[in-house]
């Protein structure tokens, strides 16, 4: 019986899309009689998928984070209105925190989803063999995923890889177990995947293929500050030769130009969607009705106003950085017949990245995909690997067309601590409210993060408590064997 609401959640939780997304769930399974044809498994595997377009990971939680790392101030409407990322952003934030809450809930239904799939199309036998192993390697790609955002926020993890196991009481692993785990699920999946889909079978557009599944393993490595394996890798992605940035900056923000020349992976989102507004299952992105300028009209319900960019970010950038128009409202900007006024927020400037996605039936349900891993990403990446391995005038040319597609002047003689700096900064600039500062905000430290955050009057952040996420209360009352982060 249990196997069997595992499986009616998982199918419950695939929608309708032209793209990954578009098998219509059923509302009576049972998992031993299920998986018997190639579009069960199909079905199963976008259950799987489905989750990243959830807010609390993708279309919220994970893009918020910017704010909680001292790009913007939340803003909204006031009160009660984002009273949970604003408790973050002050590092006032406690284990009953509903954002926090959000977060722990969106990780394990990516990766229960994930092991249903690994697990039965394994043992299907009515399936092509190739690809079968591409549907579990797709799946394992999405468990490593969903679990590198968990362990980056939480720490060590509960190791759950057996749907059929009844122990509900499962300890974290440590840290270097879970990114262990991470890195082997990552390993099978490059492996495996294509490097690119003919979109001519089961909707293929927008899946895992090889380069996310390398590029996400950089990631990882440089996180884990295994820079030699993070510089093969990324190099890896290079030379697959098939991806390149954007001549145009705003091209990976429009809903024209999904899953384009500079995209290794994405979180797929339609417009139209026959779901509540509100529902997790919704497949539209929320971003552009939550950070279009409150009252503005630029999406259908008007905008919800999150995201008060601080004017520290806005003057971080260089004289002459082109993303920044793109990228921030300021007093005077014009969108179509919109004229943006300062008074839209209480610190003059608004998130704008987004506006370009508000081509929606709803508020609620924009076609914009959200990017996860991007070819910058790759290249910034290579860059501080080469820098921590102390060769910073290797890591220019990388920095430099990241750089240069900016309209920014490239960099030449700086010394490695000068570099890591500046590839720092231009992670900052180039993924602004991308969900990666706060990441990376990390990755540079605890020393580092404490002084960041002080210099910009957040004096709650304690560099021995605030690095990670506390666990959530719900949690800890529910597992007896769930240990609690310090401080907390």
């Amino acid at each position: 019986m249990r196997k069997t609401l595992y499986l009616l959640l998982l199918l419950l939780m695939s929608g309708c899309d032209d793209g990954i997304l578009n098998t219509a769930p059923s509302n009576s399974i049972n998992s031993e009689n299920f998986f018997e044809t190639t579009d069960d498994a199909m079905a199963a595997l976008n259950g799987a998928y489905q989750p990243l377009q959830w807010p609390n990971l993708y279309n919220l939680r994970l893009w918020s984070l910017d704010m909680v790392a001292g790009n913007a101030e939340v803003g909204a409407g006031g009160g009660d209105d984002g009273l949970e990322t604003k408790q973050l952003s002050e590092f006032i934030v406690q284990p009953d925190n509903p954002g926090v809450d959000d977060i722990w809930r969106g990780i394990w239904p990516g990766v229960a989803n994930s092991n249903f799939v690994i697990h039965h199309v394994r043992r299907m036998d009515e399936i092509e063999t190739g690809l079968k192993n591409r549907v579990v390697a797709e799946a394992r790609f999405l468990r490593a995923l969903y679990y590198f955002n968990g362990v980056r926020l939480f720490g060590g993890l509960p190791i759950i890889l057996d749907p059929t196991s009844d122990e509900l009481m499962v300890s974290r692993a440590g840290v270097d177990a879970t990114y262990d785990q991470i890195i082997s699920d990552l390993v099978a999946a490059a492996d495996v995947l294509p490097e690119a889909y003919n979109n001519e079978r089961h909707h293929e557009t927008g899946r895992a293929t090889k380069g996310a599944a390398l590029g996400l393993l950089a990631k990882v490595y440089l996180t884990m500050g295994e820079y030699e394996l993070a510089e093969d890798h990324a190099q890896q992605v290079i030379d697959l030769d098939i991806y390149d940035l954007h001549a145009d900056y705003t091209r990976n923000f429009d809903p024209n130009v999904t899953n384009g020349l500079e995209s290794l992976f994405e979180v797929q989102y339609s417009s139209g969607s026959a779901f509540n507004q509100f529902e997790k299952r919704h497949q539209g992105f929320w971003g552009t009705e939550f950070t279009n300028p409150r009252g503005s009209g630029l999406s259908p319900w008007g905008g919800f106003g999150w995201g008060h960019v601080t004017k520290e970010f806005v003057d971080a950038y260089e004289d002459g950085d082109q993303r920044k128009t793109h990228t921030i409202w300021q007093n005077g900007d014009q969108w179509e017949d919109f004229t943006y006024a300062s008074f839209y927020s209480s610190t003059g400037f608004n998130i704008k990245k987004w506006v370009r996605g508000s081509r929606s039936v709803t508020g609620m349900d924009s076609d914009l995909n959200f990017p996860v891993i991007r070819y910058a990403d790759v290249l910034l990446t290579m860059a501080e690997a080469i820098n921590e391995q102390g060769r910073p005038a290797e890591a220019e040319p990388f920095i430099n067309e990241v750089r240069s597609r900016a309209g920014l002047g490239g960099l030449s003689g700086l010394t490695q601590e000068q570099m890591r700096a500046r590839i720092l900064h231009e992670r900052r600039m180039e993924f602004a409210f991308e969900g990666q500062w706060w990441f990376d905000l990390m990755r540079a430290g605890p020393d580092y993060a404490e002084t960041y955050f002080h210099d910009r009057g957040k004096d709650n952040f304690d560099r021995t408590k605030h690095i990670l996420l506390p666990i959530p209360r719900t949690e800890m009352d529910l597992n007896r064997n769930m240990e609690q982060n310090p401080g907390y």
